[in-house]
C-alpha cells in the first residue's frame, strides 16, 4: 500500500528536478500486515532522512478495499515506485491493483520501478509459486469472468515486475540493505531528471573539464569553471555532476551560492544543505559557520564525495565549503562555477577552465530550436538567423532568449528586432536580453519586474494569488514569460537566470540611477533605508521588500516616510527591521500585499486603506486589533496574525467577506467567537 504521509523536505536530487509532472520522488507500495511496522517503516525513515520526498499510505487508507483517487494520483505523480514484495503481498487485492497501476505508469509515463524481494525469491513473484501461488489459488475460488480477467492482469503485472532489476534481502543485515536501496534511489533520481530542454553544444566544454578531473585516481580533484553570465557554466557543471553521480555515494549540488550567501544566515543554511546531502540526513543543524567548517572537514572518513558549488562570487566564501583538498577523502571531486576568475587565482587548489561560447553551427542549432522548434532554420530565414547570431556572440542564454522572442514572428518583426540589436554594443549582453523584454506588452513587463525584484524562486501559486490581487492575469503573463524563456516554472517555483534578473534590475534603475526614490521597485536594504529615512519616496514606487539584514539597529521612520507613495501595492518588511512612531501614516489606496513581521503599533494607522488588500501578514506583531472602527476589506483573503500576543480583538474580520485563511497560532489573548472560528477553519 502506500502513505499520505510524505517526507516534508525536498531531496538533494529533487533540487534539480526540472519536470514538474512529478509530485513525489518515490511511491512506496507494500503489504501493511507484513512490513508496515518494521522493514517498510525503517525504509521510509531512511528515505525521509535522505530528504527523498516519499509517499506511503497511512493505516486508515490501508483499510479500504478499493484504491482511492488520492493513491492513484500519488502513483501517477511519483518518478520512482518501490514495491516491497513480501510473503503475503499477493493476498491483498489492493496491493495487486496498485501494482497494475504502477506497471501502467512505467510503460506510459516513464516511471522507474524498483522491486524489493523481502523474504521471497524473484522467481516466486515472477511465476506465482510458493506463497504467491497459494494466494492466487485463493483468488481463483468462485471467480466470475470479470474476476478472472482481473486475475490475469495481476499475473501479467507480477511477471513484469519480477523480471525487473531490484533488491533482494536474502541473508543480509537490514540496515545495510536499506542503506544500499537509499543510495541507489538517490542516484536514480539524478539520472531521471534532465538538465534542460534542447541542450546543444555542451559536449566540448564537458570534455575539457573532465580532462582536468581524475575520477579514477585517489587524489582530490578541484576544478573551477569561469566565464560570463549566460555562457552555460551551471549547465556544464550539472551535466558532469549527473554523469559522475553513479560513482559517488555522497554528493551535493549547491545552487546559487552567490545569491544565497549574502550573510552568515545564508552561509549557515548552505553549509547545512551540504552536510545534509553528503550525510543523507536532513536533520543536520549547525550553530554557526565555524562549526560548519569543522563539521565538513571532519567528514573525511566518509571517503570520496562529489560536490558542486554553483556561482561563487568571492574567494573568501570557499573557506566555508571547500577550501582545501585536505578537507576531503581520496577520489573526491569538487567543482565550482564563477564569473570571476579571481576566485580561482586566489585559491591555488583549484584548476581553472574558461567556458567557451558555441561554435556557429551549434549556435544556429540552439537558436533554431527556440525560434522554429526544429534543429534548423525554415526557408527564407537563414540570412536573418545569421544576422541574429552575430549579436548573440555564441552565448547560449542570448540564443535561447532571442530565439524564443522571435518564435512565430513574421520577417518584418525580425527586421525590427535586428534594427534594435544594431544599436547595441556587441559587448553589452544585458541590452541584447532587453530586446526580448521590450517586445512584451505593458502588463507582462510589470509582472516580469515584480518577479525580478521580489518573487524569483517563490512558489507559483503564492505569486499568482498576489498578482491576481494587483489586477493582473498572472496565468497569462507567466505563461508568456515562460514561453519567451525570461522565466521558467520548475517544480511549482518561478526560476530566472541571474543575468536576466540583473537586466531587470538595470531596467528599474535606468532612468534615475542615483535616485532610488524614483524607481518603481526597491529591494536592496541600503536603497530602502536611504529613501525611508530621508522621505525621498515618490509615487513611482509600486513595491518595496525590506528583507533580513545584518544591520543591528531597526530603521526609525518619520511619520511621512510613505506619504508620497500613493501607488504602493506590494510592501514587505522583515522581522523588527523598522521602528514606527505612533502617528505613522500609510496612505496608499493600491496596497494589495502587506507583510510586516514585528509590526510595533497597536493597530494599523488611521489613514490605512484595506479596500484592495488581498493578503495581510502581521506575524509577531504588537497589534491589539487590526484597525479602529469599520474598514472595508472586501478583497482580503489571507490574514496571518500568528504569535501576535497582544491581539485581543479580531472582530474586524467581519468586514472581510472573502476571507479564506486566518492564522491565529500563538495569539493567546484572542477570544474566538463561533463566527470567527468558521472563518479560521
Amino acid at each position: 500500500m502506500a502513505s499520505s504521509t510524505s517526507s516534508s523536505g525536498r531531496s538533494s536530487s529533487s533540487s534539480y528536478n526540472s519536470n514538474s509532472k512529478w509530485r513525489y520522488d518515490v511511491f512506496l507500495s507494500f503489504r501493511g500486515e507484513d512490513t508496515r511496522k518494521n522493514f517498510t517503516d525503517h525504509l521510509y525513515s531512511a528515505l525521509d532522512r535522505g530528504n527523498i520526498n516519499t509517499f506511503r499510505d497511512d493505516e486508515k487508507l490501508a483499510r479500504r478495499e478499493e484504491i482511492s483517487s488520492e493513491l492513484l494520483k500519488a502513483i501517477e505523480g511519483s518518478r520512482i515506485a518501490i514495491i516491497v514484495f513480501s510473503k503475503t503481498f499477493a493476498y491483498s487485492k489492493r496491493c495487486l491493483d496498485e501494482l497494475v497501476k504502477i506497471m501502467e505508469c512505467e510503460k506510459e509515463k516513464g516511471q522507474k520501478v524498483f522491486p524489493i524481494f523481502y523474504g521471497v525469491e524473484p522467481s516466486e513473484v515472477r511465476n506465482q509459486t510458493g506463497s504467491y501461488g497459494e494466494a492466487f489459488k485463493n483468488h481463483q475460488k468462485n471467480a466470475d469472468e470479470e474476476k478472472k480477467k482481473k486475475i490475469e492482469e495481476w499475473k501479467v503485472a507480477l511477471r513484469k515486475a519480477g523480471k525487473l532489476s531490484g533488491f533482494s534481502l536474502q541473508n543480509r543485515y537490514e540496515s545495510k540493505f536499506i542503506e544500499e536501496i537509499v543510495g541507489e534511489i538517490r542516484r536514480s533520481i539524478l539520472k531521471l531528471v534532465h538538465v534542460g530542454d534542447k541542450i546543444v553544444g555542451v559536449d566540448e566544454n564537458v570534455k575539457q573539464v573532465k580532462l582536468l578531473l581524475d575520477a579514477k585516481s585517489n587524489e582530490v580533484s578541484m576544478v573551477g569553471i569561469y566565464g560570463i553570465g549566460g555562457i552555460g557554466k551551471t549547465t556544464i557543471a550539472k551535466v558532469i555532476y549527473y554523469d559522475l553521480s553513479d560513482q559517488y555515494k555522497h554528493h551535493s549540488f549547491l545552487e546559487n551560492v552567490r545569491e544565497r550567501s549574502k550573510d552568515d544566515r545564508g552561509l549557515l543554511q548552505l553549509q547545512e544543505k551540504l552536510l545534509c546531502d553528503i550525510l543523507m540526513d536532513k536533520t543536520m543543524k549547525l550553530s554557526n559557520v565555524d562549526e560548519g567548517i569543522q563539521m565538513i572537514k571532519s567528514r573525511r572518513y566518509l571517503g570520496k564525495v562529489l560536490i558542486v558549488l554553483d556561482d561563487v562570487d568571492c574567494p573568501k566564501k570557499l573557506r566555508f565549503f571547500a577550501d582545501s583538498p585536505d578537507w576531503f577523502g581520496g577520489g573526491s571531486i569538487i567543482i565550482l562555477t564563477t564569473r570571476k576568475k579571481h576566485c580561482l587565482n586566489v585559491n591555488k587548489a583549484y584548476s581553472s577552465y574558461e567556458a567557451k561560447g558555441l561554435a556557429k553551427s551549434k549556435a544556429l542549432e540552439l537558436f533554431s530550436w527556440n525560434a522554429f522548434k526544429q534543429h534548423h532554420p525554415i526557408e527564407n530565414y537563414v540570412d536573418l538567423c545569421n544576422r541574429v547570431l552575430h549579436h548573440a556572440k555564441g552565448l547560449p542564454l542570448a540564443l535561447v532568449v532571442l530565439g524564443s522572442s522571435l518564435f512565430q514572428r513574421d520577417e518584418e518583426y525580425w527586421e525590427s528586432t535586428l534594427d534594435r540589436l544594431k544599436t547595441i554594443p556587441l559587448d553589452d549582453i544585458q541590452k541584447v536580453f532587453q530586446v526580448s523584454y521590450n517586445g512584451l506588452d505593458d502588463r507582462c513587463k510589470k509582472v516580469f519586474l515584480d518577479i525580478v525584484c521580489f518573487f524569483k524562486d517563490c512558489g507559483e501559486k503564492i505569486v499568482t494569488k498576489i498578482l491576481e490581487g494587483c489586477r493582473f492575469h498572472p496565468k497569462t503573463e507567466l505563461k508568456e514569460l515562460d514561453e519567451k524563456c525570461l522565466i521558467s516554472i520548475l517544480d511549482g517555483f518561478i526560476r530566472m537566470h541571474d543575468s536576466l534578473q540583473e537586466m531587470g534590475w538595470a531596467i528599474v534603475r535606468e532612468k534615475y540611477p542615483k535616485n532610488p526614490g524614483k524607481w518603481s521597485r526597491l529591494w536592496e536594504y541600503e536603497d530602502i533605508e536611504s529613501v525611508l529615512t530621508t522621505n525621498m519616496g515618490t509615487e513611482n514606487i509600486e513595491g518595496m521588500f525590506l528583507n533580513m539584514s545584518n544591520t543591528a539597529e531597526p530603521i526609525k521612520l518619520h511619520v511621512e516616510a510613505f506619504k508620497n507613495m500613493n501607488r504602493l501595492r506590494l510592501l514587505k518588511v522583515g522581522p523588527y527591521m523598522v521602528r514606527l512612531s505612533q502617528d505613522f501614516e500609510l496612505p496608499s489606496r493600491e496596497l494589495t500585499y502587506l507583510e510586516w513581521s514585528g509590526y510595533n503599533l497597536e493597530s494599523m494607522p488611521s489613514n490605512f486603506h484595506a479596500y484592495n488588500l488581498v493578503e495581510l501578514h502581521l506575524r509577531f506583531s504588537r497589534v491589539r486589533r487590526l484597525w479602529e472602527g469599520n474598514m472595508d476589506a472586501r478583497m482580503l483573503k489571507i490574514l496571518y496574525l500568528s504569535h501576535s500576543e497582544q491581539m485581543v480583538d479580531i472582530s474586524s474580520i467581519s468586514s472581510a467577506p472573502k476571507l479564506e485563511f486566518l492564522l491565529l497560532e500563538g495569539c493567546t489573548r484572542v477570544q474566538v467567537t463561533q463566527e470567527s472560528s468558521k472563518e479560521s477553519s
